[in-house]
This record gives structure tokens, sequence and C-alpha cells, in this order.
């Protein structure tokens, strides 16, 4: 078996196999999909693999694959081939760019046997060997995954500026400290712990490292909320309302400071057993987040029935409302629908002045970005807070 794998999608199968056959013969382990749908499942199971994809495919073309693969946050090198033109290709390359897809070539078909030889060869050079199932359930044993603390804003009138901010909480965010690896961001690991079938572990690793926070919090007067992230397959789980209820009663913590974020593509997976354990949340007293707003195919319908306190506008649409009057219309009508299904709006990704102050015209409610701090270790995170309690701001209520 060679080490290195790769998945092959092309609708016409003598072109896929001949692909998939250079790559054997250079040493890469290979699996042609002619159908799409076979491919990111195959794709969502091992994540390890790089891939070689067609953009022209009648049932979904490239350009719809490479979202796909956005929305499984894909990481590994990929390869995007074409009969048309150098612009179309150069078009798919940036397209994949812009959603944080990292392509290793883009290749005119039909493509010489050397030139995909070479593509395969630096492809075996350059590949970065992912962490095993195995490596990620024992790092999560010595306790080397820790919870960056990013704050949580309320966008209030400015004296001078035209907008101001008041702390109410922040949002925990898991990054992996390896003795081997280094700091190993979440796109990586987090795809890796689904496909492994980690996610329950890795949920109750998560939530007793918030239980932690909350605890020391209390202990330094801190009164702030925590916001944390929860998977599809999170909020698939019938037991998961009971088993973080018990986490927090046994430690007398408040669970009305706990908010539990849900991505709009996770709600909407199986929407009918979201419903099922995101009501059961609310009963037992924790705060609900629409996390990344904006980015999904999400049903309106569906939306409004599952019981959601807070919506969360994605950074995408942030970043881009200065530049775009298209983008701010957008931004505008999600704060809109937002308030009048009755949610707390919050905008993600705030990177500067000019981005709060109109965030605060449009009347949104709360904010995260850089603008206010990167995420940061606990104790970093502490004297944000108290920083901003002795400059006389005073934290408003979750």
């Amino acid at each position: 078996m060679a080490e290195h794998k790769i998945f092959v999608l092309d609708d016409e199968p003598d072109i896929g196999r001949y692909v998939a056959q250079v790559a054997e013969l250079s040493g890469v382990d290979s699996t042609y999909f002619s159908e799409p749908g076979e491919f990111l499942s195959a794709v969502e199971s091992s994540p390890e693999a790089c891939v070689a994809i067609d953009l022209q495919m009648p049932s979904m073309d490239g350009i719809e694959v490479l979202r796909q693969l956005s929305v499984l946050q894909f990481r590994r090198p990929i390869i995007i081939m074409s009969g048309m033109d150098r612009k179309v290709l150069e078009a798919a390359r940036h397209f994949a760019k812009v959603n944080k897809l990292p392509v290793s070539d883009i290749v005119s078909k039909p493509a010489r046997v050397e030139e995909l030889r070479q593509i395969f060869q630096k492809l075996q050079g350059s590949t970065y060997l992912l962490p095993t199932k195995s490596e990620l359930a024992e790092a999560m044993k010595r306790r080397e995954f820790q919870l960056y603390l990013q704050p949580k804003v309320r966008i209030v009138e400015g004296l001078r500026s035209g907008a101001d901010y008041i702390p109410i909480g922040f949002e925990g965010l898991m990054r992996w400290d390896s003795p081997t690896r280094g700091l190993v961001p979440p796109d990586v690991f987090i795809p890796l712990i689904t496909a492994g079938h980690l996610n329950g572990e890795f949920a109750d690793y998560l939530f007793d490292c918030a239980m932690v926070t909350l605890e020391g919090w209390r202990q330094a007067g801190i009164d702030a909320s925590l916001a944390i992230n929860m998977s599809a397959s999170d909020v698939e789980d019938l037991g998961l309302a009971d088993r973080l209820w018990k986490r927090c009663f046994g430690m007398g913590i408040d669970y009305g400071k706990v908010i539990i974020e849900v991505t709009e593509s996770a709600a909407m997976r199986h929407p009918e057993q979201a419903l099922d354990v995101l009501t059961r949340l609310r009963l037992r007293g924790f705060s609900l987040s629409l996390d990344d707003f904006g980015t999904g195919y999400s049903s309106l319908v569906q939306l409004q029935r599952l019981p959601f306190g807070e919506l969360k506008i994605d950074r995408s649409l942030i970043s881009d409302c200065i530049a775009s009057e298209h983008t701010r219309i957008i931004v505008k009508a999600i704060i809109d629908l937002g308030h009048n299904l009755g949610l707390t709006v919050v905008a993600e990704g705030v990177e500067d002045q000019a981005t709060l102050t109109l965030l605060h015209e449009l009347n949104c409610d709360l904010a995260q970005g850089y603008f206010f701090a990167r995420p940061l270790p606990a104790e970093q995170a502490n004297a944000w807070w108290l920083k901003h309690l002795e400059a006389g701001v005073m934290p408003a209520r979750p």
C-alpha cells in the first residue's frame, strides 16, 4: 500500500481511471469516483486523502464540489482539472483560495503522463502527515487540548468614535498544543476527530475545560458568559442535555452562563433530531446560538422552529460589509430578520473601528473579532477582562 492517498473525481471513466493509474505508478494510493456524492462521503470518512476533481460534471459541477469541501473544512492538497480554457481554471483556483481550500495544481485536460507524474511526486514531497485517531485520543488523555478565549462584546453608543463596546463574555475555542507538532489549528484536528468518531469524547473534554474555566472565573470574580461549539453529531446525541447539565450541577456552575453554539449546517443536517436535542438544552437552562449564519443552505421555516436565542453572522460577510454595498444590504437584512424573530444578533470577524461603527448604525447587538482581541489563553483572557474593569468599563450582563 502506498503511503499517500488521493481520491479522483471525474464523470468520464477513461480520464478518471487514467489519472488514478498515473497516481498509482507515482507511488500514491488512488481511488476513482464518477459520482460526487460518493466522492464527498469518502472524503468525509478519510480527510487525510488528497483530491483531484474535474470542473465539468453533469450532476454537480466542480465549483459546487469545492464549496462542499469547504463546508467539510477540507485542508488537504487539491488538484483541479478541466478541459476548458485557463481562465476558468484560474477562476476556480481563486474560488478555492477565498474558501480557504489549498489548491496544489491546476491541470488542463488532456494532461500528459509526465505532467501528472511531476504533480504527484511534488504532492508526496509536500504532504503533511495528519494525526491518527489514536494520536488524537492520546492527546485528550494527556490534556494537550486547551481552551482559548475570544472576547465577546455589546455594541454601545460611543462619545467620539460613533460606537464603543462593553465586554459581556468569551467564546471558548479549542487549540491543540502538541509536544511533537507544536500548535495545531482546529481546522486540521476537528475534521479528523469527526472522521475518527471521537466527537462524544471530545465534547465531554471540551465541556470539562469549560467547567474549569467558569469555576476559575467564579473564584476571580469574573461575571462572564462562555460560549462553546458543538458539532453536528453532538446535536444528534440524545443524551447531550442531561450529560452537560449533570456536569454543571455537580460543580455548582450556573448553566445559564453557558452558551452552546451550533453552526447553521450542523443544525440543518438532521433538523428533527436537532429540534429534540436543542429544545432539551434550552429546557435545562442553557443558551443556544446559531453560528456561521449566512454560509449554509438552511430553510427559514426550519430555523424558526429551532429554539435559538442568538444568531451569529459569519465573518465572511462582516469582513466585506464596508467595501460592498450589496453585502451591507445582506448584513442589515440578517440583523432585521434576527430581531424580528426575537434573537440577539452577533457579528463575527470585526477587525476595525469603521466596521464596529457601521454595525452600530445597523443596530447589531454584539460583536467579536481581532479588533477587541485574538483568542487568548485563560490567564491572558482574565487579564483582558480585568483591564477593562480597571479602565472603568463595566461588563454588561449577558
